[in-house]
């Protein structure tokens, strides 16, 4: 399958610039506390993924260039995300509370909706930062759009992420230390890989 390839990339990006990529994870960490610089600070981190997924050369600069450059539109792609979930988990909260067994087989579906939203979520700050013009209404139509086409690629992808943050639980240390940067290298790595298989993006240089 080639979400397999994907991970294996994804663990050798994090490899290759492991301390650059735990450097990157601490200033997450930092900006996602602060709560007020949580959006920029993911939106940094992403942008370093995205260069490092398309083979570009990548250091810290291009974090705090993103994240200062992108405060008003990170945050409202963040608040976009935070609003589809909660508007998601109170339906199923609702419905779960009625004692119909209709309301049952509703929460089903909106489990299933709930499935397709973070699905969908894996995309948007890869393509906010693979597009030309990242509208954020064309990005939220694209990132569903990829998500339905490739829905077994996007489904594994987005379990070896929650694998990821479930062994950076289990083992402590790398929570703080690696967890960030690995979802969002995850991330870019599965959605540059799905753009080059789909040929709308340039193969991988020599070598690599």
């Amino acid at each position: 399958m080639k979400a397999f390839p994907a991970m294996w990339r994804t663990m050798k990006v994090l490899y290759d610039e492991l301390f650059l990529w735990v450097w990157l994870s601490v200033l997450w960490w930092v900006g996602t506390v602060l709560v007020v610089t949580a959006a920029p600070a993911a939106a940094g981190l992403h942008a370093v993924a995205n260069r490092s997924a398309n083979y570009k050369r990548v250091d810290t600069g291009f974090f705090w260039d993103a994240a200062k450059g992108e405060i008003r539109r990170s945050w409202l792609l963040v608040g976009a995300n935070l609003l589809i979930l909660a508007a998601v988990a109170l339906n199923i909260a609702f419905y779960a509370n009625s004692p119909s067994t209709w309301g049952r087989f509703v929460v089903i579906l909106w489990l299933w909706v709930l499935v397709l939203v973070k699905m969908g979520g894996i995309y948007f700050l890869p393509l906010f930062w693979q597009q030309d013009d990242p509208s954020l209404r064309l990005l939220l139509r694209n990132a569903f759009i990829l998500a339905l086409q490739h829905p077994l690629y996007t489904f594994l992808m987005l379990v070896f992420q929650i694998t990821l943050v479930v062994v950076s639980f289990a083992t402590v240390l790398p929570i703080f230390l690696l967890m960030p940067a690995s979802v969002a290298v995850a991330a870019n790595v599965g959605f540059v890989k799905l753009l080059e298989e789909k040929g709308l993006a340039p193969p991988p240089p020599p070598g690599v």
